[in-house]
C-alpha cells in the first residue's frame, strides 16, 4: 500500500497528478519527480494522453511579420506565375515532400520534424498575442480583456506546483529585446501576464552589441525597396552578447540598494560591495520583510517578494548572466549559429535551457523601419533569397543539431512559428510583394514528444485556405501546454476577481503531432 502525505492509496491507479506533485520532493520509487512527469509512467498512472508532460523545456522561435507559405514550406509549382512566385522546390529527407530551394539544410532535417501546412485563423494582421496567448479574437480594445502570455502562464503554473528553479535562473525569458521596442512599428499588443499580475512577466535578455553591416540584406521602406543599414539581424560584431535589463526586477528590488546604473547592466555584485556586505544587506532585508508581513496584509506583496527574491538570487549567482553571455561559447559553435542577432539569440536560448530555464521565446523582430523582418510587403523575393531564408536555414538546423548532440532535443520542445501567412497573389511593389494573409500558413514542431517526418494538413491549389485538417494557433498552444504537462482545458488560472479561466478559450491538442 502506498501513502502520500498520510493518505493511504491501495493501488497506483488511484494516484492523482496533484498527489504526485505533492510527493515530488520525496521522489517516487527512487525516480525524481521531474523525470516521472516527463515519462510514460505518469501517463500510465493518471490515464493522461500520450506524451503528456514529456517536455522539460521549450524554445519558441517566432518570425515576426510572417513568412510566405508559398515561398517556403507549401510551394505550389503548378499554380499560375502570379501565385507560385520565383522559387523552385527541392526534395527533402521525407520522400515526396518538397520545400523551397533556399532552405536546403532544413530540407535535410524534415524527417525529424512535423510540418503543419493548414494553420488558419480570421485575423490577417500582426497578432502575436493571438498566437501566443489565449485571447479569443484580435485585436482587443481593452487591456483587461487580454489573456496571459503563454510563458507567463507556464511560469505561474510551475510556481503553484512548487516546481524547483535553479538559483539565479528565471524559468521564463524572452530575447533579444521587448517585441517591437526597436522598431517604428508598435503593433504587437497583448504580450503581458494579464490577470496573473506583473510579477509573471518573463525576464528579458537584452541585446548588447553592434550591428556589423553598414549595408545589409534587401529590405523595405514604404513603397521603395532598399538595403537595410546597420540591422543586427543582418550581422553583429563578435563581442555582442545579451544582458539582463529586467527593469521591473530592479524596481521591485530597489530596497536592496542597487544603484540605478546597475539595473541596466548584467546582474552581479556592484563595484565596492563585498560578498560579506551583500549578505548583511540580505539578512537585514529578511528581517524587514518579516516585520512587514507581520504588520500589513500587502495585497500586492506577492509581486514585490517574488521579484525581489529573484533579483537577489541573480546578484548572488551568475548562472543566468553567464548563460546569456554567448561570448563564453566556443568560436566553432558560435559560427554554426551565424553572426546575426537571430543566430546568437537562438544560441543564447540553448544556453539558457541547458542552464535550467524552462521556456525561452526568441523573436526575429523588426529593427528600425516598419515592414522589415519577415513582413515582406516590399521586395519579397530578394529579401527571402538573400537574407531571410539563408539565415533561417543556418540557425534552425544549428539549434536542432546542438540540442541533439547535447542530449537535450528529446526533452526540449522546439516550435518555429509566426502569426499569419502571406497573400497567394503577388503584388506589384518593387521586388514583388505579399501582404498579410491568415487564410493558411505553416508552422514547424520538433523535439520532445513530437512525431517525426510528417506533414499535417494541406491547402488548396493556391495555398490560400486549408483543404484538410484546418488548425488554429490555439491548437498549437494546446499541444505545447499538453507536452509541458498541463491540460489546457481543465487547468485553471484565476483573474483579479478570482474567476477561474482555462488556459485557452478553445483549441485542442493536435494528436497527430504526438509521437
Amino acid at each position: 500500500m502506498l501513502t502520500f502525505l498520510g493518505v493511504p492509496k491501495s493501488t497506483p491507479q488511484g494516484i492523482t497528478r496533484r498527489e504526485l506533485l505533492q510527493a515530488g520532493a520525496m521522489g517516487f520509487g527512487g525516480l525524481a519527480l521531474a523525470d516521472l512527469l516527463r515519462g510514460e509512467e505518469l501517463n500510465a498512472l493518471t490515464g493522461a494522453p500520450r506524451q503528456f508532460g514529456r517536455a522539460k523545456s521549450c524554445i519558441v522561435l517566432h518570425l515576426y511579420g510572417a513568412w510566405s507559405q508559398l515561398d517556403t514550406f507549401d510551394m505550389k509549382p503548378d499554380a499560375p506565375t502570379e501565385v507560385r512566385g520565383e522559387f523552385q522546390p527541392i526534395s527533402t529527407s521525407v520522400p515526396g515532400l518538397e520545400i523551397t530551394e533556399h532552405l536546403p539544410r532544413i530540407a535535410k532535417w524534415m524527417d525529424r520534424l512535423t510540418l503543419v501546412r493548414s494553420l488558419s485563423h480570421a485575423h490577417p494582421t500582426h497578432c502575436v498575442a493571438y498566437t501566443l496567448s489565449g485571447i479569443p479574437i484580435n485585436p482587443l480594445r481593452n487591456v483587461e480583456d487580454y489573456w496571459p502570455f503563454y510563458a507567463s502562464t507556464l511560469d505561474y503554473l510551475w510556481e503553484q506546483e512548487g516546481a524547483a528553479r535553479p538559483l539565479g535562473m528565471p524559468r521564463a525569458l524572452t530575447l533579444p529585446f521587448v517585441l517591437n521596442s526597436r522598431s517604428t512599428n508598435q503593433s504587437h499588443r497583448g504580450l503581458t501576464p494579464a490577470w496573473l499580475g506583473s510579477e509573471w512577466e518573463p525576464v528579458v535578455g537584452e541585446f548588447v552589441g553592434q550591428a556589423s553591416r553598414e549595408q545589409g540584406f534587401p529590405s523595405g521602406d514604404g513603397a521603395k525597396a532598399i538595403l537595410s543599414r546597420y540591422d543586427p539581424f543582418d550581422g553583429i560584431t563578435p563581442d555582442s552578447k545579451f544582458q539582463l535589463t529586467a527593469m521591473r526586477l530592479a524596481e521591485h528590488a530597489a530596497k536592496v540598494t542597487l544603484p540605478h546604473r546597475y539595473s541596466k547592466t548584467t546582474f552581479g555584485l556592484p563595484a565596492g560591495v563585498s560578498g560579506h556586505r551583500f549578505n548583511l544587506r540580505r539578512d537585514l532585508l529578511a528581517q524587514m520583510e518579516t516585520a512587514r508581513r507581520a504588520t500589513e496584509a500587502a495585497a500586492s506583496g506577492g509581486a514585490f517578494d517574488r521579484y525581489q527574491r529573484m533579483a537577489l538570487e541573480m546578484i548572488a549567482s551568475p548562472r543566468c548572466a553567464n548563460a546569456l553571455d554567448v561570448t563564453r561559447e566556443s568560436t566553432s559553435v558560435r559560427e554554426r549559429y551565424g553572426d546575426t542577432l537571430f543566430g546568437q539569440s537562438t544560441l543564447a536560448a540553448r544556453r539558457l535551457v541547458e542552464s535550467g530555464a524552462r521556456v525561452v521565446t526568441v523573436y526575429w523582430d523588426e529593427y528600425g523601419p516598419a515592414n522589415t523582418a519577415w513582413d515582406t510587403h516590399v521586395n519579397n523575393f530578394p529579401r527571402l533569397k538573400e537574407g531571410l531564408c539563408p539565415t533561417l536555414d543556418q540557425v534552425f538546423p544549428a539549434l536542432l543539431e546542438d540540442l541533439d548532440q547535447r542530449g537535450l532535443l528529446d526533452e526540449t520542445l522546439v516550435l518555429l512559428l509566426s502569426e499569419h501567412g502571406r497573400t497567394p497573389k503577388i503584388g506589384t511593389k518593387p521586388g514583388g510583394s505579399r501582404e498579410h494573409w491568415a487564410g493558411a500558413y505553416c508552422g514547424i514542431l520538433a523535439g520532445a514528444g513530437i512525431r517525426q517526418g510528417q506533414v499535417i494538413g494541406s491547402t488548396d491549389a493556391q495555398a490560400g485556405y486549408p483543404a484538410e485538417r484546418p488548425l488554429d494557433p490555439k491548437d498549437i498552444l494546446a499541444t505545447l501546454y499538453h507536452l509541458m504537462g498541463f491540460d489546457p482545458q481543465t487547468t485553471r488560472t484565476y483573474d483579479h476577481l478570482n474567476r477561474p479561466h482555462s488556459l485557452l478559450p478553445f483549441g485542442e491538442v493536435v494528436d497527430e503531432a504526438l509521437a
